[in-house]
């Protein structure tokens, strides 16, 4: 059974010889061996690459400014990069040797093991000689003397079948499940290889590999969103899942099916426990990312350890390959700033953002991830316009909504702890967002699908509500309570209540700080004293403008009008 969950044609496509030497080497005027790669490609880290009718096209995969993407690019995110033929007319165009930090940045994917590793690790670096030096057979990529092999490596586990755990026919309902509620907002699998693959699992018996991960991974979520209380076996299914992935034998075979069940689990933790295991599972998922390479687009040429064999990608693969990676960065991303603890950063990404498709929502939910700072934490977030950007993003979906609000939630808790001052445009921005997250709330509460967001973000809603202070937040603070409440009535669990009962806490603590507030205030009023009565009262029938009193840029311009003051008083002002 196949490893991948999304389509490469693995036919190797024989190396023709060129008949020409490599553009690097022909534009810099150097000797050139014809291989794949070259000799002076290698030792210099060239992009080597051979014109299209002189034979095969192979570039290292290295740094293209050109294709390269950025996280938090303000281009669209579903742009495309150059073509081939655009990236060899600037390589045809550049009249100076690449940069040292170019040929670092570059690496190698070895696509029998699948495995990403940058050009100047120590597992490549003896090939790389080995190429320099024309040797007839070049030291594979390999861990040499990584340790001194005093101990041998663990030998694996032994494991239960999953299709003891649950039968066929459940596995169909809940992988129907599955891609209803799961899959728009994460589109990481693609669902006929999915079926072929699993059709063919049940078929079969074999060893345990990363796919039946996957598939446990299918089950524990779509037993979660079920009506019922799920599959009754879902946590011998979930720790399935985790004894596979942790298996040391097929833990080192690095896989593109590994990332996706790391996927998997991570939203099953994110929906199910603390918050310090799914952010560990989210970074885990990225390191795997990175590991198979897929930060890279995978129509573009690879270094092999047989420079005979090449992959030829298929379209509809690197399209869910870069699903794969942006759900992967996406989910780390949201995990890690509402947690507040640092996420995987990954260098040198180019691999291109997926398409947007009719009832898909992956890709506006990489938007919004996009939009989380990636600055220094001491200039904390610019709201005046990250905020505009978050509305102007579709609520196409109800998650969307309250995935919009989660950031919004953050950036104001960052904002906050700065102690920066935030205008009313940004706070009613913020209202507006939370309103809306609230209404999709409670709309998914109804159906049944409790995403994570269902209680946590209306919670937190709430709270920013009492943080800002101002009375169009405490207008809305009712409103976010019942829905509260609302949702808590139907989860009926420890978790919802204690949330409810913190609020009110908060909001009891809230209005017993403004009692106290209004206390001192009277206490300063009625110490005023009788002698200073009548000449107050002289003032009750003037209207005073309190605002503009009380903010000083107001005072040069603003008093004189505000205070009727004439013009032989209006001296004591200085102007602007």
């Amino acid at each position: 059974m196949s490893e991948s969950t999304f389509a490469v044609d693995p036919r190797p496509r024989k190396r023709q010889r060129a008949r020409k030497a490599c553009l690097p080497c022909r534009q810099r005027k150097r000797k050139c061996d014809v291989q794949f790669p070259c000799s002076a490609c290698s030792t210099y880290g060239y992009q080597c690459q051979y014109p299209a009718d002189d034979g095969p096209s192979a570039p290292f995969v290295g740094k293209s400014h050109a294709s390269q993407v950025s996280p938090n690019s303000t281009a669209s995110p579903f742009g495309s990069s150059p073509t081939k033929a655009a990236r060899i007319a600037r390589l045809e165009r550049d009249e100076t040797p690449e940069s040292p930090e170019s040929a670092v940045d570059q690496g190698i994917l070895d696509p029998v093991k699948t495995r990403y590793m940058g050009l100047h690790s120590v597992m490549a670096f003896p090939r790389n000689l080995g190429l320099e030096f024309q040797s007839a057979n070049p030291p594979r990529v390999h861990s040499f003397a990584w340790n001194c092999g005093i101990r041998k490596e663990d030998d694996g586990s032994n494991h239960i079948n999953l299709k003891s755990l649950i039968s066929r026919g459940d596995f169909e309902l809940y992988q129907r499940v599955y891609f209803e509620a799961v899959h728009p907002m994460f589109g990481i699998l693609d669902k006929q290889i999915f079926s072929r693959n699993a059709d063919q699992f049940w078929s079969e018996t074999g060893g345990h590999s990363a796919f039946e991960a996957i598939l446990a991974g299918v089950v524990a979520l779509g037993s979660f969103f079920s009506a019922t209380l799920g599959h009754p076996s879902e946590m011998e299914i979930v720790q399935h899942a985790k004894n596979i992935l942790e298996d040391p034998v097929i833990s080192r075979r690095v896989s593109i099916d590994q990332v996706s069940a790391w996927i998997l689990r991570t939203l099953y933790l994110r929906l199910t426990t603390r918050p310090h295991m799914a952010w560990l599972a989210s970074n885990i998922a990225m390191h795997l990312a990175e590991a198979t390479g897929i930060h890279h687009e995978m129509d573009a040429v690879v270094l092999t350890t047989d420079p005979s064999s090449r992959i030829v990608p298929n379209q509809s693969g690197c399209e869910q390959a870069r699903r794969l990676f942006w759900c992967a960065w996406m989910i780390n991303s949201m995990i890690s700033y509402e947690y507040g603890r640092s996420s995987s950063s990954l260098n040198n990404i180019t691999c291109r953002q997926p398409t947007s498709s009719k009832g898909d929502y992956t890709a506006l939910l990489i938007s919004v991830a996009q939009l989380v700072p990636r600055e220094s934490l001491d200039a904390g977030p610019d709201l005046h316009h990250t905020l505009p950007q978050i509305q102007k993003i579709p609520d196409d979906h109800p998650f969307i909504s309250m995935s919009k609000a989660d950031l919004c939630m953050s950036l104001y808790r960052h904002h906050r702890l700065l102690k920066h001052p935030i205008d009313k445009k940004e706070i009613l921005l913020i209202i507006s967002i939370g309103n809306t997250a609230t209404e999709a709330a409670c709309k998914l509460a109804q159906e049944n699908k409790f995403w994570w967001n269902v209680l946590c973000t209306v919670f937190q809603y709430a709270c920013v509500l009492l943080a800002i202070d101002t009375l169009d937040s405490l207008a809305q603070v009712q409103s976010a309570m019942c829905t509260l409440e609302n949702i808590a009535a139907q989860l009926q669990n420890h978790v919802s209540t204690e949330a409810v009962n913190t609020l009110r806490i908060l909001l009891r603590d809230s209005m017993k700080k403004k009692r106290q507030e209004v206390q001192l205030l009277e206490a300063a009023d009625s110490d005023l004293g009788a002698n200073t009565s009548n000449e107050l009262g002289d003032m009750e029938n003037v209207d005073i403008n309190w605002d503009a009193l009380l903010d000083p840029w107001y005072v040069p311009t603003l008093l004189p009008q505000q205070f009727q003051i004439g013009a032989e008083d209006r001296g004591i002002f200085p102007s602007m």
